[in-house]
């Protein structure tokens, strides 16, 4: 492993949509248990579902996607998008490769979404996370995200139950 300096927090440039559909592929196939959207699901999407993605977030307006790279390889990818609600954003689809876990990627790609955020005047920052996966809850609580009290059924034909977590960008960015 090599030094987290070398790591580089940036948004994804629309033009490298098949870079972020190979990533949330393998995250979804890899860690299958922890996202509600399913692999099978996915790997049927049409390329212009993968390139509108990456061009609306590459835009930035409503939706953003930052990607952590070292030496020109994915570590990690986190996405956010606008809610009804402009105080609002939601992080999602966030995932560090196994290579990446520990050295404060996520942590960093957190706070690129809080700084998004910040930048389009929104003031609270909200997750969906898998009741089961505890050290994603560690990270994000760790991180300065709390539980709401909400929880709701994962989806995808799952039994499992996702837990809802809320942090003001303030104290995100602090």
């Amino acid at each position: 492993m090599s030094d987290a300096a070398a790591v580089t927090i940036r948004p994804v440039r629309a033009d490298e949509w098949q870079r972020w559909r190979d990533v949330r592929l393998r995250m979804l196939r890899d860690d299958a248990d922890y996202f509600s959207t399913r692999y099978d699901d996915m790997v049927r999407e049409p390329d212009a579902y993968w390139r509108d993605w990456a061009a609306d977030a590459a835009a930035g307006v409503d939706k953003a996607l930052f990607v952590a790279e070292e030496g020109g390889r994915w570590l990690g990818v986190v996405g956010a998008f606008a809610r009804v609600d402009a105080r609002e954003v939601q992080l999602v689809s966030m995932w560090v490769d196994p290579d990446g876990r520990g050295r404060g990627v996520a942590r960093r790609l957190i706070r690129a979404v809080a700084t998004w955020a910040a930048g389009r005047g929104s003031t609270r920052v909200v997750l969906f996370v898998q009741e089961a996966n505890a050290p994603a809850r560690r990270l994000y609580e760790r991180a300065g995200f709390r539980p709401t009290g909400d929880r709701t059924p994962a989806g995808g034909g799952r039994s499992a139950f996702k837990l809802v977590l809320a942090a003001s960008v303030h104290d995100l960015l602090a």
